[in-house]
């Protein structure tokens, strides 16, 4: 009897979780269709209550001319979104990124000016901004990040839905839209193709499922032209083919196993990649998985291994960071093993959407937020699936379709629950640079020569420093791994400001091809020397007190050998060539003779540590400027560094390199040790820039 019940409860599931008409109707159906709703409201209320505390918090406000954002690489959106309000070609303003070389796509760039010139975000900005201004940009972005939530939630269910599991489906729209995973890439101020990324891909293999499950040829080829036709537009909005791939090869495995008839296979997928508009690619060039750069006869560092989203994760941090915690994450698998066992096909097609999760010990965890929906799909099938499963044998009656039905809506009810306690939705978004930081850039547009100035600061400002005052930069999120990022990181790290005068100049007046010409680093430092006193544009030197937080990724990149494509170990440094402000917890009651720190005596006046001659030097700056500082005699190779703002003080230890640098020097002790060099605007401790004279004196 218990035999023929589970038989019984097997057939009925698998009608009904075919595509078709018994599927798309009934109580269980309208019930999804309600918690699909549900879930795309919760994606909203989320970033609408981020939204409402950025407008009421003064730091971050957006009603001001100078608004703020979560990600280094909306300005660039917004850039384009400007240009195409305006019908200006995207050339208008991408001729001034990494200057004076541009870039290799950016050089095509005699553009038309038509739509897909600019990326399908931006299009979408400048249609239903107001203005191109940068408040009327990024008030229409926030509310596009909204919409965007919306559309991700009803697409995540249509990927499963397609399968029959809408119910299940709505459950990953909620906890998927939700994860930590995708919420950090898609909060407010976060203008960035992210926000949509994941809502493409659930939608193209919803369509591919659709495709496969199909009950006529017709009908199949239909939704291939239409998993196509979203390609494309995914194409347009993030342009990676490998992901757009990664869909064909699940439609070419479905059509086969489920149309079992190879023409319809073959025809589907070269339809769907045509439509695409895809072309070949080699998954082995990418930046990502690169260790070096080769330009010319130097190697340079790879600046993608210092960015934080490229870092791998344990596999514990996966699990959280997808489902909220680890149990929920066992959970999660344990559902999705039992979907391979009851429906293998269709999970063999899912199974690059997991995948992309493991994908972390590859290319860092770039890629987890596309594995967030699926997971809690495994756990909302498990929940539903053992509910089914009980109400089935808990008594003689057996199995019924009003109890099976009911069991769904309880169980999909729990996993709801479980779905919105376990995602953080108290997560608030950091803008990612501050107002005073935004504020100086901003004021370059005005006291700067349009014609003849290039703006020099760390790449993760090029974007911003661009939209907001249109002067060209040497680097930017897009542009960040030419050997300019080396040699700006050398420029901040060199403790010679004439060298560092040098060597920017340099890239300003001859860039990458001058850098190609060149056989030797000792070839390249005597035209750095030459480049001190000859013809340049004006140089903007921007320093911040966020770059200091910064110097451990920027010496990873300036402390290389480019003759050898190694890092340069410095002496007595722990951590070999990253420098970086160490900050001790010290008494200053027998300062300026004395200091007791973290549990060590500095004895400032003979530059021992516990005894050892190991400083270096130290200083004491208050508010920007020197007001103390010695040097010792001894070869040692710490420095001490006692920062005073307003009444507030804080002591660091670091390496002499940083301590000697020309950043160090001129942001925290405001020290100028050249005559080409001049203060221009100073928001100390936010911001200072620095003027270095193109034109040589006399």
């Amino acid at each position: 009897m218990r035999v023929d019940r589970l038989a019984q409860s097997h057939l009925y599931r698998v009608a009904s979780s075919l595509p078709g008409p018994s599927s798309r109707t009934g109580l269980v159906f309208l019930f999804a269709m309600i918690l699909i709703a549900l879930a795309a409201f919760a994606n909203v209320y989320v970033r609408h209550a981020q939204l409402e505390i950025w407008q009421s918090n003064s730091a971050t406000t957006l009603n001001s001319n100078t608004p703020t954002f979560s990600t280094a690489d909306a300005p660039y959106f917004l850039q384009h979104a400007s240009a195409y309000h305006s019908k200006k070609p995207a050339s208008s303003f991408q001729r001034h990124r990494s200057y004076p070389n541009y870039l290799q796509d950016d050089a095509k760039a005699e553009d038309d000016g038509g739509f897909r010139d600019h990326p399908l975000l931006s299009v979408l900005l400048g249609e239903f901004a107001r203005g191109d201004d940068p408040v009327s940009l990024l008030k229409i972005g926030n509310l596009g990040l909204i919409a965007a939530s919306v559309l991700t939630a009803i697409a995540i269910a249509v990927c499963f839905g397609a399968a029959g599991y809408w119910t299940e489906g709505a459950i990953a729209g909620l906890g998927g839209g939700l994860s930590a995973a995708y919420l950090v890439r898609s909060s407010i101020g976060r203008i960035d193709t992210d926000q949509l990324n994941l809502g493409f891909m659930y939608l193209m293999f919803g369509l591919v499922t659709f495709a496969g499950l199909a009950k006529s040829r017709i009908s199949s080829l239909a939704w291939c032209v239409a998993a196509g036709l979203t390609a494309n537009l995914f194409m347009w909005w993030y342009g990676k083919a490998e992901l757009v791939f990664v869909a064909a090869v699940a439609l070419g495995w479905i059509l086969i196993c489920l149309q079992r008839n190879l023409v319809t296979a073959v025809c589907g997928t070269t339809g769907f990649l045509l439509i695409s508009g895809i072309t070949l690619f080699n998954p082995l060039e990418n930046a990502y998985l690169q260790d070096v750069v080769l330009h010319s006869n130097f190697i340079f560092p790879n600046t993608f291994s210092t960015i934080t989203e490229i870092r791998t994760v344990s596999f514990s941090q996966i699990l959280f960071n997808t489902t909220g915690s680890i149990e929920m994450g066992i959970v999660c698998l344990a559902g999705l093993a039992l979907f391979l066992v009851r429906h293998p096909v269709i999970a063999f097609a899912y199974g690059p959407l997991v995948a992309f999760g493991l994908l972390n010990f590859v290319i860092g965890n770039r890629a987890i937020f596309y594995s967030a929906p699926i997971m809690w799909f495994g756990a909302a099938f498990l929940m539903t699936t053992t509910a089914r499963f009980i109400a089935a044998n808990i008594s003689d009656a057996g199995y019924t379709p009003r109890r099976d039905k009911a069991a769904t809506i309880l169980a999909a009810c729990v996993a709801m629950m479980v779905a919105w306690v376990n995602s953080p939705t108290d997560y608030l978004p950091r803008p990612s640079f501050t107002k005073p930081v935004l504020e100086g850039l901003a004021s370059l547009k005005t006291t700067a020569d349009p014609e003849n100035s290039v703006v020099t600061t760390w790449w993760d400002y090029g974007y911003a420093s661009l939209f907001f005052n249109g002067l060209p930069t040497f680097h930017d999120g897009g542009a960040q791994t030419t050997p300019s990022t080396h040699f700006v990181a050398t420029a901040f790290l060199d403790a010679d400001q004439a060298r560092s005068i040098g060597n920017l100049k340099f890239l300003a007046t001859r860039g990458h091809a001058g850098i190609a010409a060149e056989t030797s680093l000792a070839g390249l430092h005597q035209e750095f020397s030459k480049a001190v006193n000859a013809p340049s544009p004006d140089l903007y030197l921007v320093v911040t007190s966020q770059m200091a937080g910064w110097m451990g990724s920027i010496s990873q990149i300036g402390n290389w050998d480019i003759e050898r494509g190694e890092p340069v170990i410095l002496r007595g440094n722990r951590n070999g060539p990253l420098v970086s402000y160490e900050r001790l917890n010290c008494r200053l009651a027998g300062y300026p003779e004395t200091l007791t720190c973290s549990g060590a005596a500095f004895d400032l006046e003979r530059g021992l540590v516990n005894g050892a001659p190991v400083l270096a030097g130290w200083a004491h700056s208050q508010d920007g400027a020197v007001v103390r500082n010695r040097t010792f005699n001894h070869d040692g190779d710490l420095a001490l560094q006692i920062i005073q703002t307003g009444n507030r003080i804080n002591v660091f230890l670091m390496h002499r390199q940083l301590f000697e640098s020309s950043f160090n020097e001129l942001f925290y002790l405001g020290q100028i040790d050249h005559p080409s060099i001049s203060l221009h605007y100073d928001n100390y401790p936010h911001i200072r820039i620095y003027k270095i004279d193109g034109e040589p004196e006399g």
